[in-house]
Order: structure tokens, then sequence, then C-alpha cells
């Protein structure tokens, strides 16, 4: 199967930015970050913000540069998980937020599966080999 190298760029760009910028808007607002991570039970929030803020801005940055993309892809899937399952939480969301918790849920879900198609190819566009 040949496949488009502008394409995979694109995509490859788009899913990164995601991270990238969920990653800058946690530095910049980093104490109502730990603030919200903490009323929701994460322990220790503070070092979680810092992970996190590691995961999504330096893991995206590695995903739009091309830089191992295969266990970067691997890491910030699992992190995803971690967070889907820690903040979007729709089993136990009131009724007038289940709904937005659940496209929530889903959307990341998808963006998952999105990373890991990324780490099942060889991470790289075909005009990049």
């Amino acid at each position: 199967m040949q496949t488009s190298p502008v394409l995979y760029r694109i995509g490859r760009t788009l899913l990164a930015s995601l991270f990238v910028i969920s990653g800058v808007l946690k530095i910049t607002a980093f104490s109502s970050v730990v603030g919200y991570m903490d009323r929701i039970g994460v322990p220790f929030a503070t070092i979680a913000v810092l992970v996190a803020i590691l995961v999504e801005a330096g893991g995206g940055l590695a995903i739009l540069s091309g830089w191992h993309i295969r266990p970067v892809a691997v890491i910030v899937a699992l992190f995803t998980v971690i967070a889907t399952l820690t903040a979007h939480r729709f089993w136990q969301a009131e009724p007038a937020g289940l709904q937005n918790q659940l496209n929530h849920f889903l959307k990341n879900i998808s963006i998952i599966g999105a990373l890991l198609m990324v780490a099942a190819s060889d991470g790289e566009s075909p005009k990049e080999k």
C-alpha cells in the first residue's frame, strides 16, 4: 500500500499540535491546573502536572519533528489513557455534564487510536526514508 507523505506529515502535525498546545497552556495556567487536578483527586497533583507538561509538550514536539516517533507515540498514548480514565469519567458525571464528559472520553479514545497508528508505522513518512 502506497502512502502519501504529505497527508502523513499533515496528520502528524495536527495530532502533535493538540499535545504541544495543551502542554503550553498547562505551563501558563500552572497553579489553576494543579488546583483542578487536586480537586478531581489526582495524587501529587503538582508532580502530575509537571509530568503532563513534559509528556504533552515534549511528546508533541517529538511527534511533530519525527524524533523517536514510535516509542514517543506509545508513551503519549499511555499517558492519554491515564488522563482519559482520570479526568473524563463520564460514568460518574452528573446528568448535566454526562454528554460533555462522554464526548471528551470518545475524542481521547480516537486520539489514542491515532497515536497507536503512528506507533505502528515505521515512524517516517515515505519521503523521509
